[in-house]
């Protein structure tokens, strides 16, 4: 490590030059502090924060960007008035980014008077896929796409049949919008939540 510090602080300063911003997020997620690279990041001061302690870059992280309020009873898997509940309600302001938890595939997005504007993300790592309802607009996402972890999906809203700003989010068994629901909330309560103000 000395071997390495001492290197990077012979570079010149040319060689220190700040990256563009999505340099150095790369920088950040893919060099741990330990590498020659990832010392002159620390140097150039674009890799404060690099940690070699667990990486939170790459997920699985909560799917709405703010503090979240899970309502009642009725907001809960199971719940519901007329027919069962499918998923997890997730109460924020209107306009929050939704993101993708993990490294997912857009399988589906629409438009209908139910589920207001929605997307369908399929993740093979547990060939599961997460539903996301009531976009306050079309989603940004489209089928086909590869989605990173904390990729925007779209904007929290309340289209279609709903009652207030809310996600409503869905984990469905395989590769199916379809498929088989499972309660969401024990998923929502382990990922990374959002670390704001």
């Amino acid at each position: 490590m000395r071997l390495v510090l001492a290197a990077a602080l012979a570079l010149p300063a040319t060689a220190l030059a700040a990256p563009s911003t999505d340099e150095a997020a790369r920088a950040g997620a893919a060099d741990r502090g330990d590498s020659a690279a990832g010392v002159a990041a620390l140097i150039a001061g674009y890799g404060v924060g690099v940690t070699t302690e667990e990486d939170t870059t790459e997920g699985p992280f909560n799917p709405v960007e703010a503090k979240v309020d899970y309502g009642t009873a009725i907001n809960t898997f199971g719940g519901g008035g007329m027919r069962t509940h499918e998923g997890q309600d997730m109460f924020a302001p209107e306009g929050t980014p939704e993101i993708s938890p993990e490294a997912t595939e857009v399988l589906e997005t629409g438009t209908d008077g139910e589920r207001g504007n929605w997307a369908a993300l399929y993740e093979p790592k547990s060939k599961r896929t997460f539903v996301y309802m009531h976009m306050l607009e079309p989603a940004s996402v489209k089928a086909g796409q590869k989605l990173a972890a904390g990729d925007r999906v779209g904007l929290l809203g309340c289209t279609g049949s709903c009652d207030g700003a809310h996600l409503h989010f869905e984990i469905r068994e395989g590769r199916d919008p379809y498929g088989k629901p499972v309660d969401p909330l024990p998923e929502l309560q382990r990922w990374a939540r959002y670390t704001g103000d």
